[in-house]
Protein backbone atom coordinates (compact mmCIF):
# COMPACT_ATOMS: atom_id res chain seq x y z
CA UNK A 1 0.00 0.00 0.00
CA UNK A 2 1.35 3.39 -0.81
CA UNK A 3 -0.06 6.69 0.13
CA UNK A 4 0.57 9.91 -1.73
CA UNK A 5 2.78 13.07 0.32
CA UNK A 6 3.33 16.36 -0.61
CA UNK A 7 6.29 18.06 1.48
CA UNK A 8 5.63 21.63 1.12
CA UNK A 9 9.37 23.48 1.95
CA UNK A 10 7.85 27.35 3.07
CA UNK A 11 8.63 29.68 0.25
CA UNK A 12 10.08 27.64 -2.05
CA UNK A 13 8.22 24.41 -3.22
CA UNK A 14 6.35 21.60 -3.24
CA UNK A 15 7.73 18.22 -3.39
CA UNK A 16 5.77 15.20 -3.93
CA UNK A 17 6.48 11.62 -2.60
CA UNK A 18 4.86 8.52 -1.28
CA UNK A 19 4.90 6.45 2.08
CA UNK A 20 5.34 2.91 0.96
CA UNK A 21 3.90 0.45 4.09
CA UNK A 22 4.95 -2.17 3.53
CA UNK A 23 8.48 -1.58 4.04
CA UNK A 24 8.58 -0.34 7.34
CA UNK A 25 4.82 -0.85 8.92
CA UNK A 26 5.23 0.69 12.19
CA UNK A 27 6.86 3.44 11.21
CA UNK A 28 4.97 4.01 8.20
CA UNK A 29 2.06 4.11 10.59
CA UNK A 30 3.22 5.69 13.03
CA UNK A 31 3.82 8.69 10.82
CA UNK A 32 1.26 8.99 8.85
CA UNK A 33 -0.98 8.88 12.30
CA UNK A 34 1.05 12.23 12.80
CA UNK A 35 0.28 13.90 9.61
CA UNK A 36 0.47 16.66 8.82
CA UNK A 37 3.85 17.42 10.18
CA UNK A 38 5.04 20.80 10.56
CA UNK A 39 9.00 20.42 11.67
CA UNK A 40 12.09 22.52 10.88
CA UNK A 41 14.80 21.15 8.56
CA UNK A 42 18.38 21.41 8.05
CA UNK A 43 20.65 20.06 5.92
CA UNK A 44 23.53 17.22 7.92
CA UNK A 45 26.02 19.23 9.22
CA UNK A 46 27.31 21.62 6.41
CA UNK A 47 26.99 18.80 4.09
CA UNK A 48 24.05 18.61 1.32
CA UNK A 49 23.73 15.36 1.50
CA UNK A 50 20.59 14.65 3.33
CA UNK A 51 18.09 17.27 4.45
CA UNK A 52 16.52 16.10 7.80
CA UNK A 53 14.09 16.86 10.19
CA UNK A 54 14.44 16.06 13.79
CA UNK A 55 12.40 15.80 16.50
CA UNK A 56 9.34 13.93 15.33
CA UNK A 57 8.50 12.30 18.40
CA UNK A 58 7.39 8.65 16.97
CA UNK A 59 10.55 6.69 18.58
CA UNK A 60 9.73 3.39 16.12
CA UNK A 61 12.77 1.30 16.81
CA UNK A 62 15.08 -0.62 14.05
CA UNK A 63 13.06 -3.45 11.90
CA UNK A 64 14.38 -6.41 9.98
CA UNK A 65 14.72 -4.31 6.42
CA UNK A 66 16.56 -1.52 7.86
CA UNK A 67 19.89 -0.53 6.01
CA UNK A 68 22.21 1.78 6.27
CA UNK A 69 23.20 1.95 2.39
CA UNK A 70 20.63 4.71 1.17
CA UNK A 71 19.34 5.97 -2.68
CA UNK A 72 18.81 9.67 -3.80
CA UNK A 73 15.13 10.38 -2.93
CA UNK A 74 14.50 7.52 -0.43
CA UNK A 75 12.57 8.89 2.42
CA UNK A 76 14.06 7.39 5.90
CA UNK A 77 13.07 7.39 9.52
CA UNK A 78 16.43 7.31 12.01
CA UNK A 79 15.45 5.64 14.99
CA UNK A 80 18.64 6.73 16.95
CA UNK A 81 17.76 10.39 16.76
CA UNK A 82 14.01 10.42 15.99
CA UNK A 83 13.83 12.47 12.76
CA UNK A 84 13.14 12.24 9.59
CA UNK A 85 15.64 12.29 6.24
CA UNK A 86 15.16 12.63 2.69
CA UNK A 87 18.02 12.03 0.79
CA UNK A 88 19.78 13.93 -2.15
CA UNK A 89 22.71 11.79 -2.92
CA UNK A 90 23.28 7.66 -2.66
CA UNK A 91 24.82 7.36 0.58
CA UNK A 92 25.97 4.94 3.37
CA UNK A 93 24.21 6.59 6.97
CA UNK A 94 26.40 6.67 10.29
CA UNK A 95 23.43 3.67 11.54
CA UNK A 96 20.50 1.76 10.32
CA UNK A 97 17.61 3.63 9.18
CA UNK A 98 13.81 2.63 8.12
CA UNK A 99 13.44 3.49 4.59
CA UNK A 100 9.82 4.30 4.91
CA UNK A 101 9.22 5.94 1.19
CA UNK A 102 10.22 7.52 -1.93
CA UNK A 103 9.95 11.03 -3.21
CA UNK A 104 8.59 11.16 -7.22
CA UNK A 105 8.98 14.79 -7.78
CA UNK A 106 11.15 18.45 -7.42
CA UNK A 107 14.07 16.32 -5.37
CA UNK A 108 16.37 19.58 -6.41
CA UNK A 109 14.43 22.24 -4.58
CA UNK A 110 15.80 20.75 -1.59
CA UNK A 111 18.89 22.54 -2.45
CA UNK A 112 18.00 26.07 -2.45
CA UNK A 113 16.34 25.45 1.46
CA UNK A 114 18.36 27.07 3.89
CA UNK A 115 18.96 25.79 7.49
CA UNK A 116 15.80 26.40 10.06
CA UNK A 117 13.04 26.08 6.84
CA UNK A 118 9.64 25.32 7.61
CA UNK A 119 8.57 22.04 6.03
CA UNK A 120 5.51 20.37 6.30
CA UNK A 121 4.74 16.49 5.34
CA UNK A 122 0.84 16.16 4.70
CA UNK A 123 -1.61 13.34 2.85
CA UNK A 124 -2.06 14.46 -0.84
Amino acid sequence: MSIPIKIDLFGIGIIEGNIIRYIAPLTADAIIDKLPLVLRGRFSFGSKKYWTLPGVEIYKGPNSKSTDNVEKGDILYNPKTDELIIALEDIEMANKVNKIGKVDTNLDILLEARNGLNTKFSKK
